[in-house]
């Protein structure tokens, strides 16, 4: 078992990347699927209020019309009219939207909207801990526009009386209604969605990991000292691959048993069905990493391709298999090239798996297993092909180098 523990020995001095891949990212899964909301939240949509102050100085049928629409959806706060406590009002956050209508502010609005000229600006204040107040002064300026475009419309009309007719427009509402979605959205999801996530964690840690070392492993002074040495080439990949199964076989453990202690309450709405299932699942996807971090160490790829090609390619199999965006979202196209990548038939098989409850569910989890296993013996045919190919040259140290090496 030497080169198994040589192996090991090679993770070990490299502990580094195990420990920010497999660990770090780990839990960065479990904080983004811990903050967000997977229940269904009770009670009826209420529109929340916001706090207004409004110092009027012109005192006419025009300022009274917009204060009562500011009423109508907000509380109101009183404020003095002078310097200091209006910049006590918005500097302490006391409201989140204080007006102040000029002196004959209804008189030029009036005459600009009679002749066609610019209407006059009310100078608005918001308060620095929260947006709300831009969304209010564009309701001001939405009912103010509609009372300019009921005078331009009606010369003849009063503004009492263009004001009145914008009051009732303002007052309209929409009909809305709440529509469930077809899929039941349920806390057993939070855990779901940690492994999905998961997807970009498991592959880009054991990517790395194992293209590292079986590129460290086959380096040309090692592979001719191998060639040279007792140990049969079988053996040799056996102990190998024994080595590389165990950086999969601890990432999954790791992965999966951890998301199972922190959401232990979401995973038990699962079942241990479900669950199995699952596991088997990210067991399958491990599986993919695992041929692709061995393609990448027959091709001889250096520790800086193997992040780089583990990250990448992480990247767009989390981001085409659903865990980062819901493909429902996207347009069809991606969504029909995301069935192309892995990624895809794990998200599913997971998703399917927390909520079967019958064999034609069961059925179809193991379906995505296999393609997923698929997958991953296409990668590994195409790395023994081409750690094949690589052994032939005399570059890599394969036979032919043993050859020349010999003949001087």
């Amino acid at each position: 078992m030497q080169v198994f523990k040589c192996a090991m020995r090679i993770i070990r001095g490299n502990i580094a990347f195990p420990l920010i891949y497999i660990v770090g990212l780990s839990f960065m899964g479990l904080f983004m699927a811990m903050s967000f909301s997977f229940g269904n939240p009770g009670g009826d949509f209420e529109r929340p209020a916001y706090d207004f102050a409004v110092i009027d100085r012109d005192q006419s049928e025009l300022s009274a019309a917009v204060e009562d629409r500011l009423h109508a959806e907000g509380n109101a706060i009183a404020i003095e009219d002078n310097t200091r406590q209006i910049q006590d009002a918005v500097a302490k956050g006391q409201v989140d939207y204080l007006l102040i209508i000029p002196e004959g502010f209804e008189n030029a609005f009036v005459e600009a909207a009679r002749d066609g000229e610019e209407s006059p600006v009310m100078e608005t204040v918001f308060s620095f801990y929260s947006m709300e107040g831009e969304f209010v002064d564009q309701g001001v300026n939405g009912f103010l526009g509609m009372v300019r475009t009921l005078l331009v419309a009606k010369p003849d009309a009063s503004i009492a009386q263009a004001v009145e007719e914008a009051s009732t427009f303002a007052d309209e509402r929409a009909d809305v209604s709440v529509v469930e979605s077809s899929a039941s959205v349920s806390e057993a999801d939070r855990f779901v969605f940690y492994l999905q996530w998961s997807t970009y964690t498991l592959f880009a840690g054991i990517t790395v990991c194992v293209g590292l070392l079986v590129t460290t492993l086959g380096r040309v002074d090692v592979r001719r000292r191998n060639l040279s040495s007792p140990l049969s080439f079988v053996a040799y990949n056996v102990q190998l691959a024994a080595a590389c199964a165990v950086v999969t076989l601890v990432a999954w453990a790791w992965t999966f048993c951890l998301g199972l202690v922190v959401f232990s309450e979401a995973a038990a709405q699962i079942g241990p069905v479900g669950l199995v299932l699952c596991a088997l699942s990210m067991l399958a996807f491990c599986c993919v990493p695992l041929t692709f971090g061995l393609l990448l160490g027959q091709l001889g790829a250096s520790s800086i391709v193997c992040n780089a090609a583990g990250n990448i390619v992480g990247m767009v199999i989390s981001f085409f298999g659903g865990a980062w965006i819901s493909l429902d979202l996207l347009s069809p196209e991606v969504a029909t090239l995301a069935h192309g990548l892995p990624g895809y038939w794990y998200a599913t098989a997971c998703s399917i798996a927390a909520h079967a409850s019958d064999a034609a569910a069961f059925q179809t989890v193991f379906g995505h297993i296999g393609v997923l296993l698929l997958f991953a013996l296409a990668l590994a045919c195409v790395s023994l092909v081409a750690g094949r190919k690589r052994l032939q040259t005399s570059e890599a140290g394969g036979n032919r180098a043993a050859e020349i090496t010999v003949g001087a």
